[in-house]
């Protein structure tokens, strides 16, 4: 079931929605974490000639012009047999056989196809192991339009909606983040739990009758003291 499709659904109904138990799969390889699964009751035709199981359907993040597809499960479960070349399915019932024509419109579905690949997918378009493999976990992205430089990171592997959803949010927040010292204020010196003060500042603690000891010089090997270097520019 597409997203589309399970947000027109009543609140009551939408609120049996579970959480996903298992990724899914597409036809090349690739996975995607599924909004979640939820159990309704289809009807297949109108009475007399008609069908009703309770299916499990998966919501999916995804454009497409379809509402819902039905698996081989659940077609075996419906009792479902479907003829491509005459358009139809037919179906057991208590009442006998049921058979429902397609009202297929070939130039209205390939119009409809085009269209859903001129939008980016709303799924997950690689597999984690394959973004980890070429070292894809990540991916930055600039949320201060003044300073594009300034770039939180983000998994690589989430849906494109939700990777939309989150940057819309961090760009509508981006003056929380501190970027330097300097954006770093009202930090409060002072912490107080259960009544009482305590001074969150450090200081050395200095005695005025003890002169300080100045240690002479230790030197490093040539390696360390080059490591010692870089790593001090790094921390500067």
């Amino acid at each position: 079931m597409y997203e589309h499709y399970f947000d027109q659904l009543s609140p009551a109904i939408k609120a049996r929605l579970s959480p996903p138990r298992i990724p899914l799969v597409r036809f090349s390889g690739e996975r995607c974490w599924p909004i979640g699964e939820i159990d309704l009751d289809f009807t297949i035709r109108e009475p007399p000639l008609s069908r009703t199981e309770t299916l499990d359907f998966v919501v999916v993040w995804s454009t497409s012009q379809h509402n819902i597809l039905l698996g081989r499960v659940a077609m075996m479960k419906m009792g479902i047999i479907a003829s491509t070349l005459h358009q139809l399915v037919k179906f057991h019932t208590p009442e006998g056989i049921g058979t429902l024509v397609s009202t297929y419109d070939r130039e209205k579905v390939i119009m409809a196809i085009r269209e859903t690949r001129e939008r980016p997918g709303e799924c997950i378009l690689e597999t984690r192991e394959e973004a980890l493999s070429e070292g894809l976990s990540e991916e930055k992205i600039s949320i201060n339009p003044l300073f594009p430089e300034q770039e939180v990171t983000i998994g690589v592997s989430l849906p494109t909606k939700m990777k939309k959803k989150l940057r819309k949010l961090l760009q509508a927040n981006f003056d929380i983040f501190a970027w330097e010292y300097g954006d770093m204020t009202g930090i409060p010196r002072t912490l107080s739990i259960d009544g009482t003060t305590f001074s969150t500042e450090h200081k050395l603690n200095e005695y005025k009758h003890l002169d300080p000891i100045h240690q002479k010089k230790r030197n490093l090997a040539s390696e360390r003291d080059e490591a010692a270097c870089r790593e001090v520019e790094v921390l500067l």
